[in-house]
């Protein structure tokens, strides 16, 4: 391809899930999707295996530490 992409397909659960939690950031779905999708092209398993896994567990930390670091 001319634009220095490459193809690559996006998993569309990864997709519906990262589209879901980018609208935090902005109030376009179409943009969200693009975060999304950005996302997904470094890394494929981006929301499921990096960022959800990551949030729960700070979650859990804050909450075994009564909130402090």
């Amino acid at each position: 391809m001319g634009n220095g992409r490459h193809i690559m397909k996006i998993n569309k659960h990864e997709l519906k899930i990262g589209t879901k939690i980018e609208l935090e950031h902005t109030r376009s779905k179409s943009r969200a999707r693009k975060i999304a999708m950005d996302h997904l092209r470094e890394f494929p398993k981006y929301y499921t295996k990096g960022l959800l896994p990551m949030e729960k567990k700070l979650k859990f930390g804050l909450k075994h530490t009564g909130g402090k670091k």
